[in-house]
C-alpha cells in the first residue's frame, strides 16, 4: 500500500474521531451550562433516592431522559439482594424505578468478591455518601456531576466528578474505608 492510500484511509478515520470527541465535549458543555444555570445539586437527588431505595448508591450521574436532565442512579440493597436502577427528576423531585435486578442469579453474582466485601463493609459502617459529599464540597466547592463506586486491587473508593464555580472540571477519589479525599488530575 502506498503513502497516498494510507493517507486517504487515515484522514477520514482521524476526522471521525475528532468529530466524535468534539460532539462529546459539546454535550458535556451543554450539561455544564445547564447545571450552572439551574443550580442543579446532587444532594436532593441522593436524599430522595435513599429515602425510597435504602442501600448503597453504586453510581449516580446527570443524564438526559425524555428530553430533560435527570439524575440516574444504581442502588445496591444487600439485605434484599437487589440492584435498583432509578431516575430522579430535579424539576418534580420524583424518583422513578427503571429496573430492579437480583444481585445473584443461578449462583452467579453481579459483583465480584471484593466488590461485595466493600459493599458489606460500607453497610456495616453505615457509610453515608451524602455526608461524605458534604465534606468533599467543603474542600472542593462546585457542582457534583457524577459519582461512581470503584474497586481496584482490593481498595474501594468513590470517583467523584465535579465542576468548580469557574467551570473547571475536577476529580476527587473518596476512600470508602476512612473518608480520605484525594484530588486527581483530569486526563480525559
Amino acid at each position: 500500500m502506498n503513502k497516498v492510500s494510507v493517507l486517504l484511509i487515515s484522514v477520514p478515520t482521524m476526522l471521525a474521531t475528532v468529530s466524535f470527541s468534539v460532539a462529546a465535549n459539546a454535550d458535556e458543555a451543554a450539561e455544564l451550562i445547564h447545571m450552572k444555570r439551574s443550580n442543579l445539586s446532587i444532594e436532593p437527588a441522593l436524599v430522595a433516592i435513599s429515602d425510597k431505595f435504602p442501600g448503597q448508591i453504586n453510581e449516580v450521574e446527570l443524564d438526559d431522559h425524555k428530553n430533560q436532565f435527570v439524575y440516574e442512579a444504581e442502588v445496591v440493597n444487600l439485605s434484599e439482594g437487589k440492584l435498583h436502577e432509578v431516575v430522579y427528576n430535579p424539576l418534580t423531585g420524583m424518583v422513578e424505578l427503571k429496573e430492579t435486578e437480583n444481585i445473584s442469579l443461578l449462583g452467579f453474582n453481579r459483583f465480584d468478591d471484593e466488590e461485595l466485601k466493600a459493599l458489606k463493609s460500607m453497610d456495616a459502617k453505615q457509610f453515608s455518601l451524602l455526608g461524605q459529599l458534604a465534606k468533599v464540597k467543603q474542600s472542593h466547592p462546585g457542582l457534583v456531576r457524577e459519582v461512581e463506586l470503584e474497586n481496584e486491587k482490593g481498595v474501594s473508593y468513590y470517583k467523584i466528578k465535579l465542576m468548580s464555580p469557574d467551570g473547571v472540571r475536577k476529580k476527587v477519589i473518596l476512600d470508602t474505608e476512612n473518608g480520605e479525599m484525594i484530588p486527581v488530575m483530569d486526563r480525559d
